[in-house]
C-alpha cells in the first residue's frame, strides 16, 4: 500500500539524514525527483549530487559506472529513479558499494511494472531495464542488510498505463489502493516500484 511505501521511504531518509555525507547518485539538481519534502531533514548533512549530465548543476559530473570518488568515501547514497536508464545497473551498484563507508547506507528506487519513459531532444536519456525483489536481492547480494518495500499491487501498477493517468490519478489512486487492500494483491509480487534500504 501506498501510504506504508511513503512510511518506508521516510523512515529511510531520516536514517540517512543521521549520516555526515550523503551523494544523490543521478539527482540534477539539488532535491529533485521526489527529494524537496526532505530538504529541511537534510540541512545538517554535506548533502552532494551526482549526474552524468551537467545541465541541471549538479555538484559532481560524471558516469555511474565509474564514480569519481574514492573508495568509502561517503556514509549515505540515494539512488532514485536512475537504474533503469544505465547501461549496466550491476557495476552501477558496485560503484555504490565502492564509495560507500563499511556500514554505510543506500536507498535505492527503482521501476518494476512501470510505463516506458525514455526522453527524446534536450536532456534526452533511454529506457532500458524494470525490476523486481528477486532482481534487486541479486544486485544487492554483497550488502550486509537489504530491505525492500513495494509501492501498490496489480490495481495500482496498472493505473500508471490508463490514458491521462497523471491527471486522474488524485482520484483514481485511492481506489486502487483500496483494491489491492481487498484483493491481496500487494501480498503478491506485481508492484509498480521498489524502495531498497541497504547497509554495507
Amino acid at each position: 500500500m501506498k501510504h506504508e511505501y511513503a512510511r518506508f521511504e521516510s523512515e529511510c531518509m531520516q536514517r540517512l539524514a543521521a549520516c555526515r555525507v550523503v551523494l544523490d547518485v543521478g539527482g540534477g539538481s539539488r532535491f529533485q525527483k521526489g527529494m524537496s519534502q526532505y530538504k529541511d531533514l537534510f540541512q545538517q548533512v554535506d548533502y552532494k549530487t551526482f549526474d552524468v549530465s551537467s545541465d541541471f548543476s549538479p555538484d559532481l559530473v560524471g558516469d555511474i559506472h565509474a564514480i569519481p570518488l574514492p573508495d568509502e568515501s561517503v556514509d549515505g547514497i540515494i539512488c532514485r529513479s536512475v537504474l533503469e536508464h544505465v547501461d549496466h545497473p550491476g557495476i552501477a551498484i558496485q560503484e555504490m558499494y565502492r564509495i560507500l563507508k563499511p556500514g554505510g547506507l543506500l536507498f535505492i528506487q527503482v521501476p518494476s511494472i512501470y510505463p516506458y519513459h525514455a526522453r527524446t531532444g534536450h536532456g534526452a536519456y533511454p529506457d532500458y531495464w524494470r525490476f523486481f525483489e528477486s532482481t534487486m536481492r541479486l544486485l544487492l547480494k554483497d550488502f550486509a542488510h537489504v530491505e525492500i518495500k513495494k509501492q501498490g499491487g496489480w490495481f495500482y501498477a496498472m493505473l500508471l498505463f490508463l490514458p491521462w493517468q497523471v491527471k486522474l490519478r488524485p482520484v483514481l489512486e485511492p481506489v486502487a489502493n483500496a483494491f489491492d487492500r481487498l484483493f491481496g494483491t500487494t501480498k503478491k509480487t506485481t508492484t509498480a516500484m521498489l524502495a531498497c534500504f541497504a547497509n554495507k
